[in-house]
């Protein structure tokens, strides 16, 4: 008679959220940097000990992973909501936008309406969890041309800097280098966030899918050796990209922009 073999049933996969009340995004770099845990981040009334979670975060995306290591009790502090211990947090870097998430996984119902908490099924959970695993393996390298347009401000500039693997072949090199190329354009303009990088204005008008219209200029030209690299492009207005193309003072003006996009990205590090 055969043995009969018990097959482990794999553990649930829940989205949370990230906030004030759970623990934001600083406390979760803490966390995954120092090994903290907590007793009472917000997860469903079904979840169990062992079962992973993907926390996350407003105007980031999926920002970090963790395993449930306590039974969810009722939160006194906020009626209707059950609180768990979290253990073993780990950053997704740069974080998954939704954007990105929306198009990789696209049965994923909740990414059109991200406020609250989730369990996907099997299948669903499956390929968020392999979308986590190419993210922490390529960091962002992995985002090709055609989600450019969904992608967030970190995983552009994470693309952005991105580098061909010597070990490539010389066509994956080839789109590698297209695809940074794109995504620097891309991301000049998601960091200018709606307004003008050089004058400060809004944009002068918003695109057909309701995003602001606003254009990158590479401030020393390719062309001219100019370093294909964020410093050097910068997001503007069409008129002001005008004046850096043919202004009598167009030396001055690229000086000031070079100053200004060398100030934006010094920020942006230290936000990182």
């Amino acid at each position: 008679m055969k043995t009969a073999r018990r097959v482990a049933k794999r553990r649930a996969l829940h989205i949370v959220q990230g906030g004030i009340d759970n623990g934001d995004k600083r406390w979760l770099e803490r966390a995954a940097a120092r090994g903290l845990t907590t007793d009472r981040w917000v997860v469903p009334k079904s979840a169990l000990v062992g079962d992973e979670v993907v926390v996350y975060v407003r105007g980031y995306g999926l920002f970090a992973t963790a395993m449930i290591s306590s039974p969810p009790r009722p939160r006194k502090d906020w009626p209707n909501r059950y609180g768990a211990g979290l253990r073993s947090v780990r950053r997704i870097d740069p974080p998954i936008s939704l954007g990105v998430l929306g198009r990789s996984v696209p049965g994923l119902q909740w990414t059109k309406y991200p406020r609250s908490i989730t369990t996907p099924e099997s299948g669903i959970a499956d390929a968020i969890r392999q979308l986590v695993d190419e993210r922490r393996k390529h960091r962002g390298a992995e985002v090709d041309e055609q989600l450019l347009d969904e992608a967030g401000l970190d995983e552009l500039r994470a693309l952005a800097l991105a580098k061909a693997s010597p070990r490539a072949t010389a066509h994956r090199r080839q789109v590698t280098t297209r695809t940074r190329a794109s995504a620097i354009k891309f991301y000049a303009v998601a960091r200018a966030n709606g307004r003008c990088e050089f004058c400060g204005h809004a944009a002068p008008f918003l695109k057909e899918d309701g995003k602001p219209y606003l254009e990158s200029h590479h401030i020393l030209r390719v062309a001219d050796e100019g370093p294909d690299h964020p410093q050097n492009v910068i997001g503007v207005c069409p008129n002001c990209h005008r004046r850096a193309h043919h202004a009598k003072d167009k030396e001055r003006i690229k000086t000031q922009m070079r100053k200004r996009v060398v100030r934006l990205e010094r920020q942006r590090n230290g936000r990182l």
